[in-house]
């Protein structure tokens, strides 16, 4: 009977312990998780303004009438409107209509055309010329929890 007892006692200190394990490793696996979105969230936000510095150096070149100075990438009037394209649209992050906006896509070989070898997307990113501002097209969850698209809307 005793044996039982003690049995049963050391049954309930493996569950214990096993039990503190198991939060200790999803504790781990939480805090390692925030770490990756931070670290993701800074390298795309520093593609972003590696962008950013150039596609303005371009326009200015273009304002400014330059020998050979044109935009680089797809104007995104002329490319087709996938469902990602409408979301930012139904978002209200793009407005083609705008006035104020010149919209252009730049995929890995408009980034190449840059000079921006070391920056690759899996998709592509969107420049507004006239407001020098860049969209990462997948958005990126930020420190808050909330999805932004605009390296204007960074912290």
């Amino acid at each position: 009977m005793k044996k039982r007892k003690s049995l049963v006692v050391t049954y309930i200190k493996i569950f214990i312990v096993i039990a503190i394990i198991v939060v200790g490793i999803i504790l781990a696996l939480k805090f390692l998780n925030k770490e990756y979105n931070s670290q993701e969230y800074e390298t795309i936000k520093t593609d972003m303004l590696l962008i950013q510095g150039q596609t303005e150096v371009l326009a200015q070149k273009v304002a400014i009438e330059e020998d050979d100075a044109e935009y680089i990438g797809t104007k995104l009037e002329d490319k087709e409107i996938d469902e990602t394209i409408q979301n930012l649209i139904d978002k209200e992050i793009v407005d083609l209509d705008s006035e104020d906006s010149n919209y252009y896509c730049l995929d890995n070989s408009n980034l190449e055309e840059l000079g921006l070898e070391d920056v690759r997307t899996d998709n592509f990113f969107i420049v507004d010329y006239k407001q020098n501002d860049i969209i990462y097209i997948d958005g990126i969850e930020d420190a808050e929890g909330n999805i932004v698209y605009k390296l204007s809307d960074m912290k």
